[in-house]
């Protein structure tokens, strides 16, 4: 996948920026297959072209990588050493820690008592040992959500229906105790949709938001597509509960809450996931805080192709696809083509399929655009 999407950036990036790739092939035709009013003003370089840089001449280039790990780091710091003329971030303890659930967590009760109207919601437990876990699913209503600590996006979760752990779940449990020390536990809502908020934080202790996404997921939380428009079109579309003054008093009290927890440490955009429950009496209530994402997310590469890309009376979809062989996704994509050709009124696109990075033989992910 990573390879495949790796010129998603080019959507998000600023004028100038340069993105670096890591397979040419198609890169270039790729670019220049986009209309000129759509082409983004982006380098798409590899490593020899980034090393091969002056910065005499270019400047020092800052390194964004879609998320920052230790891994990802070191990666921009043998590019650097190789020449390129890149300023790589420091990792540290304090970045790590916020990537922890725990982080979530807290930013959630902070949230809560922020917005005393929401009805209560349970703040995940954070179990060291299985009979930390026995002991919640015996005292609490099923079903429940199990995740290890740095998990995301659908990964590293169990669900567990009932109160008796099966020898499987006890061997998953078991297993990310060893790896991680801790798995958190939550009871698991009667879901009716997503969404997030996006936001940037400038490290010095101001985080502002970015915009709304509205996103579909797989059953065990992974990304599928997330809806693009007008945002006051995608308001419209959240559930009736988000659609008065309880968004706006949301969105208020997670930045002031992102401004204390993040605001001084994290520099970058991340987006908070969300979602809209079914309480048991069938009244629809809100979620404020599942999930902290110090990184680009989908949901922002959805708010900046609503802006930049989609036709403010249009809209769309960003979907991604699977497929299950090498020359699946190009024919698919060649079918989508003939099937929804793109149609442009004003410099965006008004109807049609429009994918969003090259899509070679040996591709076997997709990301496009349909606006129907």
């Amino acid at each position: 996948m990573a390879d495949d999407l790796e010129t998603l950036p080019l959507w998000y990036a600023d004028s100038g920026d340069s993105v670096w790739i890591t397979h040419t092939e198609g890169a270039d035709q790729f670019l220049d297959s986009l209309p000129l009013f759509l082409r983004p003003d982006v380098r798409l370089l590899a490593a020899d072209a980034l090393c091969r840089l002056s910065a005499d001449v270019e400047g020092p280039l800052l390194a964004t990588p879609w998320g920052l790990s230790p891994d990802v780091l070191t990666a921009f710091e043998r590019l650097r050493r190789r020449g390129a003329p890149i300023l790589v971030p420091a990792w540290s303890d304090a970045l790590r820690t916020l990537t922890h659930r725990q982080t979530a967590a807290r930013c959630l009760e902070r949230v809560l008592r922020r917005l005393p109207e929401l009805p209560p919601v349970a703040v995940p437990r954070f179990c060291a040992s299985v009979g930390e876990v026995v002991d919640y699913v015996t005292t609490c209503q099923t079903p429940f959500m199990l995740k290890t600590p740095f998990s995301c996006s659908g990964r590293g979760i169990l669900t567990l229906e009932s109160a008796s752990i099966t020898d499987p779940e006890r061997r998953w449990i078991e297993g990310a105790l060893r790896r991680w020390g801790v798995v958190s536990i939550e009871p698991k809502l009667d879901k009716t949709a997503d969404f997030a908020l996006e936001f940037h934080s400038d490290g010095h202790g101001c985080v502002t938001y970015a915009g709304l996404s509205v996103f579909d997921t797989h059953p065990r939380g992974a990304f599928t597509g997330a809806r693009l428009g007008d945002p006051n079109r995608l308001r419209g579309q959240l559930p009736d509960i988000l659609r008065g003054p309880l968004f706006g008093r949301l969105r208020t009290a997670v930045t002031d809450t992102l401004c204390d927890t993040v605001g001084r440490i994290y520099s970058g955009f991340l987006g908070v996931d969300m979602l809209v429950y079914r309480q048991p009496d069938g009244t629809a209530a809100v979620h404020p805080f599942i999930e902290l994402n110090l990184r680009y997310t989908m949901g922002l590469v959805a708010v900046e192709l609503s802006r930049r890309v989609v036709h403010p009376d249009a809209i769309g979809r960003l979907l991604i696809a699977r497929c299950p062989a090498p020359g699946d996704a190009l024919r698919a994509h060649q079918a989508d083509s003939r099937r929804l050709p793109a149609r442009f009124a004003d410099g965006r696109l008004r109807a049609g399929y429009l994918s969003l990075v090259p899509v070679t033989p040996a591709s076997l992910f997709r990301a496009f655009i349909e606006v129907v």
